[in-house]
């Protein structure tokens, strides 16, 4: 094959391998010139030195000054591009960002034996004086390009020096100062500069270019500056070479080393120079008083040496700054100078002792108190050495103290004869400012609805709703419910939802305005709960109901409500007393503020002076306040504590507690009631006006807050016992498993069985008392004569007209009550049982609250009782389901397979034998 025109190919190929072969040489020639000769590595220069950056861009980028041909108002000698210091600039302020983003934090340093000797002293671990300074450094501390030039600065070999000519003359430019101390200034010529300082410069160059020049002005100004190389030995935390900034002090090569290390010392910091100790440098000074003079600007050469620490002395205790401080010289500081390097004392310390811990010649420690005083704080200190400053004890002099129920509980000064009567004037006194406060913010007005929807679509303001930015209302509900919408109403409710627990319902509850026409995801479709084969949640009740302190828009807390999954389903009594067409979210309720105050008892808590022993003197509150009794007006000493009590700190008997008891229903005062001492449930009812024509006293419901949490606490143990039994069947099933498929099936019982635990514990008991009242209770005087109590409730409904079927019937309805009809009639309406049921175990929910179950009713000769049972208004018949079905089918297969293999045996036997 031909290439055809051969020879014209290999010329290009040619040159296509001297331009590689150019460009290799090139690029080698650069490397030398920028890294050194043949294989040989430049020394890297530390990467969080700004010096670093400015040396290698000065030789990357060399300045280039370009003579330009002279125009008719003068001579121009240079001219650089301004895009180029705007580049550099860029380039200068990029360097920055990256220093600042690695820049290294120091790990936290062991601490030392003198920390740790401290530490179990007193128990603290006392910081180093100094050493926080240095655990961040910031970047900020080291020179910058931009910082100006301070006028003794030497001008030296590597600096930039910037040179701005205008009148008969035109120059702009950029000179390097190279290795010899001199610049080239195009038409000037060299001009030694190196060894002049910055203040010096500008007329040094004006003479020499006044001797080529005249009718000129000039401005000189340094622009990248020379790095120098300085050493940092001995206690540092980074020692090693470090190239810099000509610019940088002291105090900045510091920074940049990480400082001492805490064996390391502050105040003993030397700088050498050609083998002379030039400063020793105290970083107190800087530290405590800002004084920075003895910070000098570092050379090339120069050598920071951080000696071992010193003495060293603990502060701890009352002090402003207590940690471990180091001595400029042994045995020369006192008490008082440790104390001023700690900032002084506290304004809790005690003027009376200071408690010195000493090492006592690398024998022992010793313990040794002194005063504060002139004496005291001459003390020397040595090394070593824990000075503990003693705070004042929370000790009262001549003082009573008051508390508890009382208007201005606090410490009261006390005088010789003063009597409980001198704290407690009068009832008003009694009184607490909560009370007040509570009852004042009743009466505040306040919006109870906004009268607007929130945005749906982004063409208004989808972020800011009511004017309130989404994610800055807050914690207050007000701020809350403006912000974002209440997704569980039509309307808006605004702050107060006061007294929820006796308002909501299934439906839809509203607060009787604007409808914004969106419905609630109950009520669709997607939700799945408008079947009727899918459980609902129960509906929030008192009984079943967990309550959460709220704060309405009124600021009076309030008991919310909120409904616990797997709670018992409401009663029909309220129900029925909650249903309506239009129902409203209650906002409103009758409490008390405060707990009321126990009359009975009130204490004074006193020490005995003589053997420090503290004994109760108790007293008559109100025998002392209201009936003015002298004996029970105790007399008062220094120290006592007076303490009053409500009947909320101590349990006092129902007949001495504030009882309110509410009643809703079918009453002809239905509200709540404080009930009077003896007053029994018949007596209540006759004082709230009796009952209406409907009402349905077979279903009423009686419901008692302690016998809820009694209820609640035998679940709870019931719930105990059963969670140990599922675990111990779990653990024995799982070690009689024999083959894989044995295990499995345990498992997934143990799973179910854990389950079934989780759900019951989701369990709240209702606390209903049932009052075992005939169906035909029609009067009050059939109501039984028990003692009302304190949170009691008593729904009694209207005469429902339904009956209703649940569980495993083919139709869960409600159906009209008629009272020809019996049980097995109502189960035919609703399609008879289906296949998964379990008949034998049907039971039926009166309204009265008790419970027939066929296992106890039915009698073989009597026939099918349970079937012919009589229902009333509000019953509920239950079908359970059968869980045990299929467990037949599974033993005969068990079975089988046994007899199987017992005959494979036998087989096999009379084969072998």
């Amino acid at each position: 094959m031909q290439f055809g025109g051969f020879p014209r190919v290999l010329q290009v190929g040619c040159v296509v391998l001297v331009s590689v072969l150019g460009a290799s040489r090139v690029s080698a020639q650069i490397s030398q010139v920028l890294g050194g000769t043949g294989g040989q590595q430049q020394q890297a220069c530390n990467p969080t030195d700004p010096g670093c950056q400015q040396t290698v861009d000065q030789i990357r980028n060399p300045p280039q000054v370009n003579v330009q041909t002279t125009l008719p108002q003068g001579a121009v000698l240079d001219q650089t591009n301004q895009n180029t210091n705007a580049n550099a600039q860029t380039g200068t302020q990029r360097q920055i960002q990256d220093l600042n983003a690695i820049e290294p934090k120091l790990p936290l340093d062991s601490p030392t034996e003198f920390q740790n000797m401290v530490a179990n002293a007193t128990g603290k671990m006392l910081p180093i004086y100094g050493a926080k300074l240095f655990r961040n450094p910031p970047s900020t501390f080291a020179p910058l390009n931009m910082v100006p030039v301070t006028p003794d600065y030497v001008v030296g070999p590597g600096d930039e020096v910037q040179v701005q000519i205008w009148g008969q003359v035109t120059l702009n430019g950029r000179f390097m100062v190279d290795r010899m101390g001199n610049i080239f200034i195009p038409q000037v010529g060299t001009v030694h500069v190196a060894g002049l300082r910055f203040m010096d410069l500008q007329s040094s160059l004006k003479t020499q270019i006044g001797r080529v020049f005249r009718n000129f002005d000039l401005n000189v100004n340094m622009g990248q500056l020379r790095s120098i190389q300085v050493f940092v030995v001995g206690q540092a935390r980074r020692p090693g070479n470090y190239t810099i900034s000509s610019l940088s002090t002291l105090v900045n090569a510091l920074f940049v080393t990480g400082g001492p290390t805490p064996q390391g010392s502050v105040r003993h910091i030397q700088l050498k120079r050609n083998g002379q100790v030039i400063i020793d440098f105290d970083l107190y000074d800087l530290l405590l008083h800002g004084d920075k003079s003895k910070d000098v600007q570092l050379l090339p050469g120069d050598v920071i040496f951080i000696p071992p620490v010193g003495p060293q002395v603990a502060l701890t205790g009352s002090v402003n700054v207590p940690a471990i401080y180091e001595l400029k010289t042994a045995n020369s500081s006192t008490v008082g100078e440790m104390i001023e390097l700690a900032g002084g004392l506290t304004n809790v310390a005690s003027s009376e002792k200071i408690r010195m811990e000493r090492v006592d010649e690398g024998r022992g420690r010793s313990i040794v108190e002194i005063g504060i005083d002139a004496k005291g704080k001459a003390t020397v200190v040595q090394d070593g050495d824990i000075l503990s400053m003693i705070a004042v004890a929370n000790q009262y002099k001549d003082a009573i103290t008051l508390r508890g129920n009382v208007a201005n509980p606090g410490r009261y000064s006390w005088k010789p004869g003063m009597r409980v009567k001198d704290l407690i004037p009068d009832k008003d006194s009694l009184i607490t400012r909560d009370y007040w406060l509570k009852r004042a913010q009743l009466g505040q007005p306040g919006l109870t609805f906004i009268p607007t929807c929130a945005p749906d679509t982004p063409f208004g303001i989808p972020s800011l709703r009511y004017g309130i930015p989404v994610g800055e209302e807050g914690d207050n509900p007000n701020w809350r419910y403006s912000s974002t919408r209440n997704t569980n109403l039509f309307g808006l409710v605004f702050g107060n939802t006061e007294g929820v627990s006796s308002g909501m319902t299934d439906g839809p509850v509203t607060d009787g305005d604007l409808d914004c026409g969106k419905p609630n995801d109950f009520q669709t479709s997607a939700s799945g709960t408008n079947d009727r084969y899918t459980p609902t949640l129960p509906l929030p009740t008192q009984a079943n109901a967990t309550t959460a302190t709220a704060t309405p828009q009124n600021g009076m807390p309030q008991q919310q409500t909120q409904s616990t999954a797997g709670g018992n389903r409401v009663s029909t009594a309220e129900a029925s007393v909650g249903a309506s067409s239009t129902q409203f979210r209650a906002r409103f309720d009758v409490k008390l503020s405060e707990p009321d105050i126990n009359w009975s008892y009130a204490v004074i808590e006193r020490q005995s002076k003589e053997n420090l022993t503290t004994s109760l003197l108790s007293f008559n509150l109100g025998k002392l306040v209201m009936g003015g009794d002298g004996s029970q007006n105790l007399e008062l000493e220094p120290g006592d504590v007076v303490t009053i009590f409500s009947k909320a700190d101590i349990h006092v008997p129902q007949a001495e507690q504030t009882r309110l008891v509410r009643l809703e229903g079918e009453f002809i005062g239905s509200g709540v009631y404080s009930v009077k001492p003896g007053e029994t449930l018949r007596q209540l009812v006759q004082r709230a006006g009796g009952l209406t024509p409907e009402a349905y006293l077979y279903g009423s419901e009686f419901t008692r807050e302690s016998t809820r949490r009694v209820q609640q606490q035998r679940l709870n143990e019931y719930i105990d016992q059963i969670s140990l039994q599922a675990t111990t069947n779990a653990a024995s099933n799982a070690n009689r498993s024999i083959s894989a498929q044995d295990t499995a099936a345990a498992a997934a019982a143990a799973q179910q069985n854990q389950n079934i635990v989780n759900s019951l514990r989701q369990a709240r008991a209702t606390g209903r008392i049932v009052l075992e009242l005939p169906p035909d209770s029609r009067d009050v005087s059939q109501l039984p004569d028990i003692q009302l109590e304190d949170g009691d409730r008593f729904i009694v409904p209207r005469i429902p007209s339904t009956v209703s079927v649940d569980g495993a019937v083919y139709n869960q309805n409600t159906f009209l009550y008629d009272p020809r009809r019996r049980v097995g009639d109502y189960v035919k309406l609703a399609g008879g049982t289906n296949r998964d049921a379990d008949s034998s175990r049907a039971y039926v929910i009166r309204a009265g609250g008790d419970v027939i179950s066929r296992q106890y009713s039915s009698s073989m000769l009597r026939g099918n009782g349970f079937d012919s049972l009589r229902l009333y208004p509000g019953d509920t018949v239950v079908v359970p389901l059968n869980l045990d079905r299929g467990k037949g089918m599974r033993l005969l297969v068990d079975i089988a397979q046994i007899v199987g293999q017992f005959g494979i045996a036998i087989a096999a036997t009379n084969t072998l034998f």
